[in-house]
């Protein structure tokens, strides 16, 4: 399977994930009868149990000096004792990363929302169950009873495995972002570039000091006819109205040394968000490759010849997507006939006119 094939196969899954999710809530307010836990506590008491005992015997071993290695008894005992500020903090991220979740599902695909291109569906239904979103079951685990590698294992309703997060990994990743990858927002650097442009684009001041956008472009970016006159084209509207649009010269602001400059800009703010490229790729693949038809494969660092490809696929995004085709250009207005459609109307007028004095006169006689 190809790339971009399973990229929105993953996508497809994430939204019947998100289905599950929206059909569980909707039968709840139906089930309020019913006492049920659809996640059961975390038991960490049988977690613990056994390392309360290494961490007494290595104690006592210690104390009486029967220990056969101190240097490492003390560091292991030392361990037992800080995995617990490790669960701790563990389930602070959790929580942290919960209240941003819901946000982030909501706006999923769109700016500011989840990467349901690159984010495993895995993570996401773990992430779902963690929350008590989905039916599940979470485990607390100390893998080869290694109290350093403590983690979480995650089971949907019928106990099949879903995911194992590893409480230390996810407390250093927390530290710079979240569990989860999110679309990189640029929608605001967008609209104060071209506020603070107004030589391409076109704005109105609405009152006071606010500028607001007409989402047309200044006289020097439409298109124009060989003869320097505006190339319009007259468009119907509804009663009878029509419209004149001009098309906008997109090359012409492609060649714009400041266009240049702030589309150079804004895609490195998006290349430099993070040490990983996970924030570009999550942008490239999930708006951008709708205009470009070009995936990157997730969970890797981009190349230098990658990000120049970024940069400059960023820049025929923006020309499609975040400046119009067209604009209309003065009032709309009631269309004239042409000379010669007039000439037929009133041709058929008078057609019609012998016609029914015609009628009259035979019915008279």
């Amino acid at each position: 399977m190809a790339l971009k094939e399973k990229l929105l196969e993953n996508k497809r899954l994430i939204e019947e994930c998100q289905f599950e999710v929206r059909e569980l809530q909707s039968t709840m307010s139906y089930q309020l009868g019913y006492q049920e836990n659809i996640v059961p506590p975390v038991n960490y008491n049988e977690l613990y149990y056994p390392f309360i005992k290494i961490y007494a015997d290595i104690q006592l071993a210690l104390d009486n000096g029967t220990s056969k290695n101190p240097s490492a008894d003390r560091q292991y005992a030392e361990d037992i004792a800080n995995s617990v500020e490790i669960v701790r903090e563990g389930l602070e991220n959790l929580a942290s990363n919960a209240e941003v979740w819901m946000e982030a599902v909501i706006k999923s695909g769109i700016q500011g929302g989840l990467d349901t291109m690159g984010t495993p569906y895995s993570r996401y239904k773990a992430i779902n169950i963690i929350n008590e979103d989905l039916p599940g079951i979470v485990k607390v685990i100390a893998k080869d009873n290694d109290i350093r590698q403590i983690a979480w294992d995650i089971y949907d309703k019928e106990n099949k495995f879903i995911e194992r997060i590893y409480i230390s990994k996810l407390n250093k990743l927390s530290e710079t972002q979240d569990i989860f990858v999110s679309i990189p927002d640029v929608n605001d650097k967008n609209t104060s570039f071209k506020k603070s442009n107004p030589e391409i684009f076109e704005q109105k001041k609405m009152g006071g000091e606010e500028v607001v956008l007409t989402g047309g472009v200044t006289e020097n970016y439409q298109k124009t006819k060989q003869d320097g006159s505006l190339d319009l084209i007259e468009k119907p509207l509804k009663g009878g109205l029509v419209q004149d649009f001009v098309q906008i010269d997109k090359e012409a602001i492609n060649s714009n040394g400041v266009f240049k400059l702030e589309m150079e800009k804004i895609s490195n703010g998006i290349l430099e968000m993070q040490e990983s490229s996970d924030p570009a790729v999550a942008f490239n693949n999930n708006i951008m490759a709708e205009v470009t038809d070009n995936y990157l494969k997730p969970g890797r660092a981009l190349r230098d010849n990658e990000k120049k490809r970024f940069k400059e696929d960023y820049t025929k995004w923006f020309l499609e997507k975040e400046i119009n085709s067209e604009m209309p250009i003065g009032a709309p207005r009631k269309k004239v006939a042409e000379p010669e459609a007039q000439e037929e109307v009133v041709a058929e007028e008078q057609v019609q006119g012998q016609e029914q004095l015609q009628e009259e006169q035979q019915a008279v006689s």
